[in-house]
């Protein structure tokens, strides 16, 4: 019997793997709808539901315009599925709230302005990614969580675009109500993001509960969008992200609210790590680990250095170094003993308990799985933090079934497969590529070859459209183990595909 998840991925993969996996630009002259994948990421990078936007319209609209706004929650859904556009004046507010261009928002085709398209694919962030410090297009504004805008002294007011902004009506909007901060202007410097921050955290600093909260809103929202935003587009995001927390740790005084902010600069620096790790880059990806683990230190946050340990795991791993990976993940549980989330001690776990079957350690990788699943029962009303939005059932099943495959036992493994399958979200998320992978393995191993294949051309399409380089290591590795079934049809095929993508 084979596990089987809806019709065949094989049909879909040269069409993904030949699209970039930017969000979908609109087609000029196309009757189809088109779904504004680039408004419902700015949503989802502040952590907001389709109600939440809705209520911040409102309320921002009555405070910097003086009149109500009658938006909906339903209204953002038709407006992120394409089903309808927004009206000039809510797009005006649109890009108030978040502080971008329509561009940006995806109230204007790329095709419309190709000056700006360059610089959108190179990181759907704001033009500022892309500038240099100190540049026109890094010195007009800054906007923080919530919809405060931060002035700049003595900055021209240019948007991303490079039209100047008409600075009159520009303060008439957001001078209102108290919802303007000014802040000294960084100097230019080519300082890489996580010395910036390191530097930060041996200064003193004070913030605000609030605007803590809305920081920590915002690195969550940044984790979420991680399952399924390639991580070339999502980095300029959470490096600008991790701007703003550190210019915050460098200009203020040291509160009890300090170390909330401390972890939350610290989480997002893993984030930043684990992207780095996905995009191959191996000096980025330690320095934002180490200044990670430095804000742990200061925050007394042992959960974030575990969680940091839990990252580092994946990279000694993928160098074929299992026994260090062990050794963080041992390390990275004895640091989540204290202070930590259930779930986070689960997620490590069953990390350990995967790396130890590729060690061929059987007994201690069933142990490992046996405090995985008690973790996980005792944990799903506990406190998630930002780096466990990801462990599901579904995903722990996923790690059953790649130790199983491991340990050589197939029918432990297809038996976790299949719960895996029921438990998973259809999403085509990343850490779905790496289930699909391993369903790939367990038909392997019961030589149902044509099978194997579905699921590796699964995995392959949600590699196609995320692009995410664990995942394609994942399908590299299904391959050599079909080796001695390359001249078959279903073979033949995926190594087509992969072709396609490479």
């Amino acid at each position: 019997m084979q596990l089987t998840t809806g019709p065949s991925a094989a049909s879909r993969v040269l069409a993904a793997s030949g699209s970039s996996p930017e969000v979908p630009k609109p087609t000029r002259g196309s009757a189809t709808r088109t779904a504004n994948a680039r408004l419902r990421l700015s949503r989802e990078e502040r952590g907001w539901s389709q109600e939440r936007l809705a209520t911040e319209i409102r309320r921002f609209s009555v405070i910097h315009e003086g009149r109500e706004a009658g938006v909906t929650g339903n209204m953002i859904c038709k407006w992120e599925k394409g089903d309808k556009k927004p009206s000039l004046r809510y797009q005006r507010l649109l890009r108030a709230l978040f502080g971008r261009s329509s561009v940006e928002l995806g109230f204007v085709d790329d095709e419309a302005l190709p000056s700006v398209a360059g610089s959108m694919q190179n990181g759907m962030g704001r033009s500022i990614a892309a500038a240099t410090p100190g540049s026109p297009q890094q010195m007009g504004r800054e906007v923080v969580p919530g919809g405060t805008l931060v002035l700049q002294a003595d900055a021209d007011m240019i948007d991303p675009n490079g039209i100047p902004v008409e600075r009159r009506d520009f303060l008439r909007l957001f001078a209102a109500a108290g919802g303007v901060a000014v802040v000294p202007l960084a100097t230019p410097s080519d300082t890489p993001p996580w010395e910036r921050l390191s530097a930060a955290l041996r200064r003193r600093a004070s913030v605000t509960p609030e605007l803590a909260e809305e920081l920590g809103q915002r690195t969550a929202g940044l984790y979420g969008l991680e399952e399924r935003v390639p991580a070339r587009v999502l980095m300029p995001r959470v490096t600008e992200h991790l701007g703003r927390l550190t210019q915050l740790l460098e200009s203020s005084s040291r509160s009890p609210v300090r170390r909330e902010l401390t972890s939350t600069a610290g989480e997002t620096a893993a984030l930043a790590g684990w992207l780095a790790f996905d995009m191959n880059d191996q000096p980025a990806t330690v320095a934002y680990y180490r200044v990670a683990i430095e804000a742990a230190r200061e925050a007394d946050d042992n959960a974030l250095w575990a969680c940091v340990l839990g990252y580092e795991s994946y990279q000694t791993a993928s160098q074929g170094r299992h026994d260090q990976a062990c050794a963080l993940l041992g390390e990275a549980q004895r640091r989540a003993a204290t202070g930590s989330t259930v779930m986070t001690r689960a997620w490590l776990a069953a990390r350990e308990a995967e790396e130890q079957a590729a060690r061929g350690e059987g007994r201690a990788a069933l142990a490992a799985l046996d405090r995985a699943q008690d973790a996980f029962e005792r944990g799903e009303s506990d406190g998630d933090r930002v780096w466990t939005q990801f462990f599901d059932r579904g995903r722990l099943d996923g790690l059953k079934v790649t130790t199983y495959t491991r340990l050589r036992r197939p029918a432990a493994a297809y038996a976790a497969a299949t719960e895996a399958l029921r438990a998973a979200a259809p999403a085509a998320t990343k850490k779905r590529s790496l289930l699909m992978s391993d369903i790939a393995e367990v038909h392997i191993q019961r030589r149902e070859i044509e099978a194997a294949c579905h699921f590796a051309a699964e995995a392959l399409a949600i590699v196609a459209q995320t692009d995410f380089s664990l995942g394609l290591a994942r399908v590299r590795r299904t391959r050599d183990h079909l080796r001695p079934w390359q001249h078959t049809q279903a073979v033949r095929d995926l190594d087509d595909q992969l072709r396609a993508l490479l």
